[in-house]
């Protein structure tokens, strides 16, 4: 065996990493972490890109929907517990539903069918502020939407102080009953069908 020539160095596993090395791996772990850091700071300011606004007034904190406090059109009592499990897309009428009304009705039917595969996961539901008025011919026109009036007394002040008060007639309602977007009356439907798109694809409520 050849003896070892003293004059070639033999590397020192003792030492530290050389700085260069050193470097690059504090500069790709801030590559890696700065996208996570910015973004947390971000989201946590209240920002939001421009392109993923959204098209209603989103309520914060969302408003909690009474338990009690509506009639089906039957005049029988209709509790909240039957409402949930989908997107409610609520429209809140103060007066017989005449022709602005009726026209509104047939936008939010458009925008229900332009969910395509994703219908079964929204139910349109129109609320009569007033158990007076006549819901006969809207369940004859529209018979897939899910007509109530508010009781004359108990809690449906509740739902006037949730609904009316919000200052619209047009709510968006997840899963679980809470009141989390308004919108402007009269509504911008392309906006509604855009923001309940949106709601559809990334909620992890199905």
């Amino acid at each position: 065996m050849n003896a070892i020539d003293a004059s070639i160095p033999l590397p020192n596993r003792s030492d530290p990493a050389p700085k260069s090395a050193r470097r690059m791996l504090l500069l790709l772990a801030a590559i890696f972490f700065l996208p996570f850091i910015v973004g947390t700071g971000l989201f946590w300011s209240g920002w939001r890109p421009q392109k993923f606004a959204n098209h209603g007034q989103l309520l914060q904190p969302p408003l909690v929907l009474p338990e009690s406090g509506l009639s089906d059109i039957e005049g029988n009592a209709l509790p909240t517990s039957r409402l949930r499990g989908k997107w409610l897309l609520v429209k809140l009428g103060h007066e017989p539903c005449r022709t602005a009304c009726g026209d509104e009705l047939q936008q939010m039917q458009q925008v229900h069918i332009a969910l395509n595969k994703e219908q079964s996961r929204v139910q349109r539901v129109f609320i009569a502020s007033d158990a007076a008025q006549p819901l006969a011919e809207l369940h004859a026109r529209f018979p897939d939407l899910k007509l109530a009036s508010l009781d004359s007394a108990g809690a449906a002040a509740d739902w006037r102080r949730i609904l009316a008060g919000a200052g619209s007639e047009l709510y968006l309602v997840d899963p679980l009953g809470n009141v989390i977007m308004r919108y402007d009356d009269p509504p911008d439907m392309r906006g509604v069908l855009k923001d309940l798109e949106r709601l559809l694809k990334y909620s992890w409520i199905r």
